[in-house]
């Protein structure tokens, strides 16, 4: 049976010719888990893969999801970082970054390597780093950690621990980095290291306990195992694990050690040993001695962590019962970071921007009383439609009018309609239903305005003095020549680019008070590739209509008829549309990311353009029927001045040149006067010139 050796590999040298000649041995300084799996091997220091377990737990305790590794790219290390990364998925935590550089000899070239990895890591906001590396390695990590501010309070480093004391403080030429940098670089680190000593006062197989042999230890030697990672203890352990087996199998072995010879015999004799190494159980003075099936040892870790520059224990992990035993509190460990473990990301608190709920209860109160108010006026148009006020003023086309403007009441319900209210496809429903809505509303209720406003334009323009009679469904044709219009668009939107809910993050913005806690303000938006290119088309469709409208409004500002009582009216309601929509589209897009501010100036606008379109259309004829007309002027007066010169109709004063004016009022009086004579026809008004 042979004991060592101390170095990794000088132990898997010395191995490969004892697996041929069937000789055991025991190693107490050789960790590399590229010598697992050799069945004469059996070595009382944990291998390294042993590190893995306690920083999985440490992971699952502090709820780290996500981290990455940065090592050597050496042989042991690949295998270290196999082993982690299997076990890490098998506990669902999620790699984000696998780094490894490479050990140069020129220090300046491997210090390019290492900045290199960890802009890797930066770049993907890494906050948990698990370091595979050795302590000559470790100075240059933590300077250009520090150079590339890889360390704080949001980061955590989870290293190998069996550096020398204070191994920072170290002078170190191969590095660029103050020795205060470097400092600030390893604070907080955590790392997981072998416990040397055993942490029982308890009597060990040696009749002395831990302590006791460290103070002989330090007396004999200057070694202070208390402080130090030295493998004196795995040593001692060794010999007393090939002793223990050796004698248990005195009884069982049919040889004795004097017939020990390479071969036969000495492989009989190397089995029996192994049988004993694998059943033997004792408390050493770094630990309990137990081997794995493997012939690792399944001993004791210690964790430590660097507080305010002093490194101290925190905890053990005992690799038998697969637990850890915490020496400090958590607020204690996590003193710096307020008490709690950092994050291993940001914490995203998903805000939805939508409308105020008491905003858009708001708008629905006021678009409900508007849809009652504008039913109201429906049944008074079609109630009272025999009336000589009524029909003279085209009933047929003011009960489109109140069908437009209910819709745009609708309208104005809808946009307020959000994520808030709907899920994902009923919002894809109204996104496509706001569109439609409110695009044939406004061409039901202000096409059907134009078209009575151009009637009066018509006549009024008319160089020849003749008879003409525009009846409704003229002015119904014009109406449908819009919608039409209108469908043919929405429609090819629909079927060629049909609108989709997108997500969009319109605020991100950190909580000062927690760094870690970034709030996302999510907007739900209808949306689609070429939506713009069709809502440009409506725009300037409506927009060319509505400057139709203001320019035959601006001709017949000054004109007065009776018989068509409200084309002054109609005139103001499309002087207000106009400016109010020259005000309110360039605000919807600049406050767009606001949905309360949007939904306030749209549907605010929507609300108070409709209103005054029915008041001032609907409220003077419910007047003068509560309080009474004489039907008989009703059409019997005009004034104009669309050439400029103001004329009066017979019965009134006559203007300058009013000859041709006085004719024209004679004929449309007359007109007017046929058309009284004839109530029954209530589909139509003439008006002769």
């Amino acid at each position: 049976m042979v004991i060592g050796g101390l170095r990794n590999e000088i132990t898997e040298a010395i191995s490969k010719p004892l697996i041929y000649w069937g000789v055991v041995q025991i190693t107490y300084g050789s960790h590399a888990p590229s010598l697992t799996g050799n069945r004469y091997l059996f070595r009382t220091i944990p291998s390294t893969n042993s590190y893995n377990d306690p920083r999985i737990k440490m992971c699952i305790k502090w709820e780290w999801k996500n981290v990455g590794i940065l090592g050597v790219n050496s042989l042991d290390n690949i295998a270290v970082v196999n082993d982690l990364i299997t076990k890490l998925d098998a506990s669902n935590i999620h790699v984000m970054v696998k780094e490894a550089f490479n050990v140069d000899k020129n220090m300046e070239t491997m210090s390019q390597n290492i900045a290199q990895s960890l802009k890797y890591l930066k770049e993907k906001d890494v906050r948990v780093i698990i370091g595979n590396f050795y302590q000559k390695e470790a100075i240059q990590v933590f300077c250009e950690a520090y150079k590339a501010k890889l360390y704080g309070l949001n980061y955590v480093w989870l290293i190998w621990g069996h550096y020398e004391n204070e191994w920072w403080k170290m002078d170190d030429e191969t590095t660029d980095c103050a020795p205060e940098e470097i400092s600030a670089a390893v604070e907080g680190y955590i790392a997981v290291t072998f416990d040397v000593l055993g942490d029982s006062n308890n009597e060990t197989i040696s009749k002395m306990t831990a302590s006791e042999y460290s103070d002989v230890m330090l007396r004999q030697t200057g070694v202070d195992f208390t402080r130090e990672t030295k493998p004196g203890p795995f040593a001692y352990d060794a010999v007393w694990a090939s002793a223990l087996a050796m004698n248990a199998s005195l009884e069982d072995m049919p040889f004795t050690l004097g017939q020990f010879t390479y071969g036969g015999i000495g492989i009989n004799m190397s089995a029996m040993f192994v049988k004993k190494l694998f059943e033997i159980q004792f408390l050493g003075v770094s630990g309990p001695v137990v081997f794995s099936e493997s012939g690792d040892r399944m001993g004791v870790l210690r964790i430590n962590r660097n507080i305010n520059g002093t490194v101290r224990d925190i905890g053990r992990y005992y690799r038998r019962d697969d637990r850890i035993e915490w020496y400090m509190p958590m607020e204690n460990i996590w003193a710096s970071n307020g008490g709690h473990p950092p994050q291993d990301a940001d914490s995203h608190q998903i805000v939805i921007e939508q409308v105020s709920r008491e905003l858009f209860i708001s708008m629905l109160t006021f678009s409900i009383v508007g849809i009652v108010i504008a039913i109201g006026f429906l049944f008074f148009n079609i109630f009272y439609r025999d009336e000589k006020l009524i029909k003279m003023s085209s009933p047929n086309m003011n009960n489109i009018i109140i069908g437009g403007c209910i819709l745009t009441y609708i309208t104005a319900i809808i946009l307020g309609v959000d994520i808030g209210l709907l899920d994902q496809n009923g919002l894809k429903i109204m996104c496509q239903a706001r569109t439609w809505i409110f695009s044939i509303g406004f061409t039901l209720s202000f096409g059907a305005m134009f078209s009575k406003t151009w009637r009066v334009y018509s006549i009024f323009t008319n160089k020849k003095l003749q008879k003409r009679v525009i009846k409704d469904y003229r002015l119904f044709a014009m109406v449908g020549i819009l919608l039409l219009i209108d469908i043919t668009v929405l429609m090819v939107w629909q079927i060629i680019d049909p609108l989709q809910v997108q997500v969009e993050i319109i605020e991100v913005r950190a909580d000062p008070d927690r760094p870690n806690l970034i709030f996302k303000t999510e907007q739900h938006t209808c949306d689609s590739r070429y939506e713009q290119y069709f809502i440009w088309t409506l725009f300037i469709y409506k927009g060319l209509l509505l400057i139709f409208g203001t320019f035959i409004t601006w001709q017949t500002r000054n004109v007065s008829i009776p018989a068509l009582n409200d084309s002054r009216y109609i005139g103001v309601s499309i002087y207000t549309v106009v400016i109010f929509s020259a005000l309110g589209v360039p605000l919807s897009f600049l406050l767009a990311e606001n949905s309360s501010y949007s939904y306030a100036i749209i549907a605010g606008l929507i609300l108070f353009c409709t209103t005054l379109t029915l008041a001032l259309l609907f409220l003077p004829k419910v007047f003068s029927i509560i309080h009474g007309y004489a039907p008989e002027e009703v059409g019997s007066r005009v004034m104009s001045n669309v050439n400029g010169r103001p004329a009066y109709s017979s019965g009134f004063r006559n203007g300058p040149g009013g000859s041709r004016s006085q004719k024209k009022s004679t004929l449309l009086a007359a007109e007017t006067s046929q058309t009284a004579a004839d109530r029954e026809r209530t589909s139509e008004a003439q008006i002769a010139v």
